[in-house]
């Protein structure tokens, strides 16, 4: 199977939103910038979950990188920038409603290892990790109930 680009993760995370009886408010394009996944769910209380994405290849045609796996530093740098654009979403989230934060990540040896390097601190930030398979099956792991 071909390399997950970062609109493929983006997309089996949505989608896995979805089943979960979330609305997709929004879902970038890799070139977009922002939250790559803005999810919300009916409460009580209403939620509000935002996602960070990363693919395990670049998205541009033509790049050095297109169709050749990240390598070990590329990995690093992409988990730890998906670490913290959740973290800051936690830390500039409104009283007034609740917000969830989630990073989702290619399901390789890789990413997992630097996932794991942090898993503990992701799980008592609350922030939710789905692992996408090249067959875009998404698995969780989360603190809470996403």
């Amino acid at each position: 199977m071909s390399l997950l680009l970062e609109f493929d993760v983006v997309n089996a995370v949505a989608s896995e939103l979805e089943n979960r009886g979330y609305t997709i408010s929004q879902r970038l394009q890799p070139t977009q910038r922002g939250h790559d996944i803005i999810a919300r769910k009916r409460g009580p209380p209403p939620l509000t979950l935002y996602v960070e994405a990363k693919g395990e290849t670049s998205s541009r045609v033509g790049s050095q990188r297109f169709g050749k796996p990240f390598d070990s530093a590329q990995t690093k740098i992409h988990v730890a920038e998906a670490f913290f654009t959740a973290a800051e979403t936690l830390a500039q989230s409104p009283g007034h409603e609740e917000v969830k934060a989630g990073i989702a990540l290619p399901n390789n040896e890789l990413h997992r290892r630097y996932e794991a390097a942090i898993h503990q601190v992701l799980m008592s930030l609350g922030i939710a990790v789905f692992w996408v398979c090249r067959d875009t099956t998404v698995e969780v792991n989360s603190s809470w109930q996403v």
